[in-house]
């Protein structure tokens, strides 16, 4: 069953957002660290190639370079497994490789991008999370209600998943539409909505998969309210289904109205027919 996770905005609406489950986290988790593995064996594989040839580097500098390798190999292990999240979280908003390919992302706790603080902390605690194979991240995503590990803690992030209709990109890529097409007056008296209304209208009914059933319930009165009055008809109460559904008809009354054809200018002096019979 999906989880999901509820925020407020700073206009007081609560949008919805599903979290990332456990097998989803655990899956970009392991593409992750099948890529850190390559790199770890290819940074392998060269430190051995020069400590195991003394005839690359010669004899005497081989052995001094055996002598660090092992606290040469710790450092660029740390630095290779903590920059790579840290890096690509950075880089591609909340995303790793792993991530991406799962539609999963790290955001903050009270929404928006994640920030840089909250990068670096979430991975530095990436130390305590890796105990006993994850089993510490494990458990605390178990036992905390946002599916959150100690990094997610600290840092006040969360991760949700992105596999869902992206119905605010929807709505801004229609309401250009919109502001685009002329008014129609056949439609505006069909509905009697008014421009502004219908972009309302439109509006929610784009983001209402993203708003809880509060929210709904909320803001519909306030939108129809005042259209169904205008119209003589009965503001039902407490039922939001009723009033999306008349929500609904309203906007496919308003888009199935036919469109004005444009009037063409009446003509001007110099393009006046000419009466018969006068000279060219």
């Amino acid at each position: 069953m999906d989880e999901f996770d509820i925020i407020e905005t700073p206009e007081n609406v609560d949008l919805q957002r599903r979290l990332a489950g456990i097998g989803s986290r655990f899956a970009a988790g392991l593409i992750d660290h099948l890529l850190i593995g390559l790199m770890l064996a290819a940074l392998i594989v060269v430190t051995l190639l020069f400590h195991v040839n003394p005839i690359v580097l010669g004899t005497d500098l081989a052995e001094q370079f055996g002598a660090v390798a092992v606290a040469v190999l710790t450092i660029l292990f740390f630095l290779i497994y903590w920059g790579y999240f840290f890096f690509f979280e950075l880089w591609m908003n909340g995303q790793t490789p792993g991530k991406k390919s799962l539609k999963i992302r790290v955001v903050r706790l009270e929404g928006g991008a994640i920030t840089f603080d909250s990068i670096a902390v979430r991975n530095l605690l990436r130390v305590v999370d890796v105990l006993g194979f994850y089993g510490v991240a494990g458990i605390a995503m178990f036992l905390t209600r946002k599916s959150q590990r100690l990094g997610d803690l600290a840092a006040g992030t969360v991760v949700i998943s992105e596999d869902v209709p992206d119905y605010a990109a929807n709505s801004d890529s229609k309401q250009k539409v919109l502001d685009d097409q002329p008014v129609c007056g056949a439609a505006l008296t069909a509905t009697r909505l008014t421009p502004q209304e219908y972009r309302l209208l439109h509006n929610y009914w784009l983001r209402r998969e993203q708003l809880t059933i509060e929210a709904r319930r909320r803001l519909l009165p306030q939108l129809m309210a005042p259209i169904l009055t205008r119209l003589g008809e009965s503001v039902p109460a407490d039922s939001p289904a009723v009033l999306e559904a008349r929500l609904e008809s309203l906007i496919l009354q308003r888009e199935g109205a036919p469109r004005e054809e444009a009037v063409p200018p009446p003509p001007t002096q110099g393009d006046a027919p000419q009466a018969e019979g006068e000279d060219a």
